[in-house]
Formats: C-alpha cells, structure tokens, sequence
C-alpha cells in the first residue's frame, strides 16, 4: 500500500477585524469538534496558537475575570492536546498591540492594521514578543510537558518575508522550523505582503536567510502549505455556496467578523495571486471534494492549512469522507520529524 503523508496545520486564533468571535466559539468548540476526525485515523495536528492574544489575556487578567478565564480555558485546551499526541506552536500577530477591547460585550477590535506585520515593531518589542510568546507556551505546557520544545512557528498573515526580521529570534529561541511558506502564492495589501512564487525544491527543505532560497546546510527547516489551482465558482458552484451559507450545516463555527485587506501593486507592479488557493479543511465542499482526492492521489505530501473558526458541519463532513477514502487506499502519517532532511555533510 502507498503512503501518503497529510499534515493538518491549524492557526488556532479569534478573528482579527471589527469583532473577535469569543474563545469558546472560534476556539474551544471548533477544535473539539475536529479532533476525533484526525485522531480516528491517528493524524497528529499542529496547532499554530495566537500567542500575541494569549499575552494580552494574560496582560489583562490581573483585573479582568472573563480574559483570566479565557486564558485559563485556552490553557487547559492547549495542554490537552499535547498531552493526547498534537502539536503547540506560536503565531504572531503584531497589531494585537493595537487592539480595543470591549468589555461590556467581551470582545476584541483588531481593525487597526498599521502594526500588522513584525517588520512594524521596534527591535525591543520584536524580541519581547518573541520571547514572550515562547516562555509563556512553556508556562502552559508545563504541568504536562516539562521539556516541551518550543520549535516551530508561522507568521500572522504569512508575512514571514523579509526573514532578517525573524532570523536572530528564532536563533535565540530555538526555533529550527517555519511553516509560513505559502507554495505559488503572493499577495500585497495595506497589512499582509509576502511573494512565495519562486521555484521551490520541494516540499519540505533547508535554508539559513531567506525562506524561499533553499540552503542545505541551513539551521532552519522551511514545510511548505500546499495549494492548488482555484475552481472557477460557475452558477452551480455559486448557488451551492449560497445554500450552504444559508443554513446552520454550512455556516462558520465561529461568531466573529474578520477585517477586509486592500490589495496593492507590488514593488514589481505585480497583483496578489488570484488563480491558487490554499488547502484547507475551511475550502473543502462538496464542490472540491474531487479535486482534494485527486491532488492526494498524486502528490505523497499536501500541508493543511485551516482556522478552527471558519470551519462548518459541512467541512467536517466532507473531511470524514476525504479521510475515509484516503485511508482505504494509503497508509496515512503526519510525522513531521520524517520529513525533516538531514543538513548536507551530516552524519547518518
């Protein structure tokens, strides 16, 4: 039997616009309702968690109840899940410094964008953040994993790009792994800019300072999201989609609004891509569902990139029988270590 390798990443976050959605639905429930889908086929999930949110919780639960509680569910989520075999990483959102928070409603606006990206912040505050996001998951995970390594994250909006930003932070935190890179996809906006649409040499390689120049004897380990070509929507597609949105089966878990970006020309003149999308459990319909099991059925590694909150019933639904069929054809693994290649030169 062939194998097939399916990574299930997860940016595990509220929304970032007007309203932030609540912990409970964005976070907790979604998550719940997607673990015994991946764990009946023993898939381990790699859960990229806001660390930016969780210190401004943790910042604020020195006299706010309702944020100690949310940090303290979240916790107990996150502990939970490394206890039963996941992953935890952090996910940096920067213009969390930005956010407004409303207490008589308990939620967030985060529709100030100017500090989206890392490459906003001073240095000092670069490695606060850092520094902070890590020690604080240590913090959480430590009753359950006292050694747990903290080695591996993804950029809020996948602005990972220029990586000089990151570079000494992940050197001084430990971190070996990025998980940012958006294969054949770029975008430029007034808050997320990256250009990923250079050749890679696979999915998964080595690099030292730029994420998309592959460098074997490179510190750093790039695990390229999958994407694939965009389906033309057509009046069927069109109508399926407003059938879903119109029910409870098809709508979104999570109860927040996110914010609208304004596409701009790159340095280049260049538009963001508009003919690829990522491969996400929150994109699998009943009208892609053929085009996943084709690209499984070809490619012996695809990256799930998803968000708990804008996952519906009917994603999961199409997830369960994607996972069924997969299974009844492949041996399916999500060890993420195996994939990790050795540096050049390095004994066996």
């Amino acid at each position: 039997m062939e194998h097939r390798h399916l990574l299930f990443t997860f940016d595990h976050e509220l929304f970032l616009g007007r309203r932030s959605g609540t912990v409970e639905r964005c976070m907790i429930r979604p998550v719940d309702r997607v673990l015994p889908i991946l764990e009946r086929h023993r898939l381990a999930m790699t859960f990229f968690v806001d660390t930016t949110f969780l210190l401004e919780l943790e910042r604020r639960s020195v006299t706010n109840v309702r944020c100690r509680a949310d940090l303290d569910r979240i916790a107990r989520q996150l502990r939970e899940l490394v206890e039963r075999g996941h992953h935890v990483y952090p996910h940096i959102h920067p213009h969390w410094y930005d956010a407004r928070y409303d207490e008589a409603h308990h939620e967030w606006d985060l529709q100030e964008l100017g500090r989206y990206r890392l490459s906003a912040l001073d240095e000092p505050s670069r490695v606060a953040v850092f520094d902070g996001s890590v020690d604080l998951l240590r913090r959480i995970l430590a009753p359950v994993a006292p050694a747990y390594r903290v080695c591996a994250y993804r950029a809020g909006g996948w602005c990972i790009q220029p990586f000089s930003d990151f570079r000494p932070h992940f050197l001084r935190c430990g971190i070996e792994r990025d998980m940012s890179v958006l294969a054949g996809m770029r975008r430029h906006s007034n808050a997320v800019d990256y250009d990923f649409t250079a050749p890679l040499p696979g999915p998964v390689y080595r690099f030292s300072t730029d994420v998309i120049r592959p460098d074997p004897d490179g510190p750093f380990t790039e695990v390229v999201i999958t994407s694939i070509p965009s389906r033309p929507r057509g009046l069927v597609g069109a109508l399926v989609d407003k059938v879903l949105w119109r029910i409870p089966y098809g709508r979104q878990i999570g109860d927040g609004q996110g914010v609208a970006f304004v596409d701009v020309p790159g340095p280049d003149g260049s538009m963001g891509t508009v003919d690829r999308e990522m491969v996400s459990i929150e994109l699998l319909t009943v009208m892609r569902y053929r085009a996943y099991a084709r690209l499984i059925d070809r490619t012996p590694f695809v990256q799930f990139i998803s968000h708990p909150k804008m996952i519906t019933r009917h994603n999961l639904h199409m997830l369960e029988r994607l996972l069924d069929r997969c299974a009844a054809r492949y041996r399916l693994s999500s060890d993420i270590e195996a994939l990790v290649p050795r540096r050049s030169g390095a004994a066996a």
